[in-house]
């Protein structure tokens, strides 16, 4: 079974959305077990980005014309992240985000913003039937803000 989600995981979506984007810098990287969805800055239009796909095997493909940046979104280098800090995080949150058995598990790579002056992070998702929560770590795997499902 191809699970995404481990270090070895993440540092193989990488290495082939990268190849196929020509470089490392997303707007924003989805990593699923089964797939993942990059977004990455079309070369000479910083404001628009192309949409690419990886479902294991060989090669990621573009998925097509993604859309507009977001105002203030500046694209992030993948290699700027700690991709083996992925599977700690992914422990933290089944201890401690209250969803005790998620029928979703995913992880976020989020671009710094000027706008609201947030740093580049990566998120950790858990999720079922009544919803969902998260951890949100900085570049290097540290947890600066948890979001644990309250069902009080």
């Amino acid at each position: 079974t191809l699970n995404l989600l481990t270090a070895d995981g993440v540092r193989t979506v990488v290495a082939k959305l990268t190849a196929a984007m020509g470089g490392t810098k997303v707007t924003s990287l989805v990593v699923y077990p089964e797939y993942a969805i990059a977004e990455a800055p079309v070369d000479g239009h910083p404001k628009l980005y192309d949409r690419y796909m990886y479902r294991g095997g060989d090669v990621a493909v573009k998925d097509g014309p993604g859309g507009t940046v977001i105002n203030g979104d500046v694209p992030v280098d993948l290699d700027d992240y700690d991709f083996d800090a992925v599977p700690t995080l992914l422990a933290k949150a089944k201890k401690t985000l209250n969803i005790p058995r998620p029928t979703a598990r995913y992880l976020v790579v989020d671009p710094p913003s000027t706008v609201f002056d947030d740093p580049a992070t990566m998120s950790v998702y858990l999720s079922d039937d009544y919803g969902s929560a998260y951890l949100e770590a900085d570049v290097h795997g540290k947890v600066i803000e948890s979001h644990p499902r309250d069902d009080s």
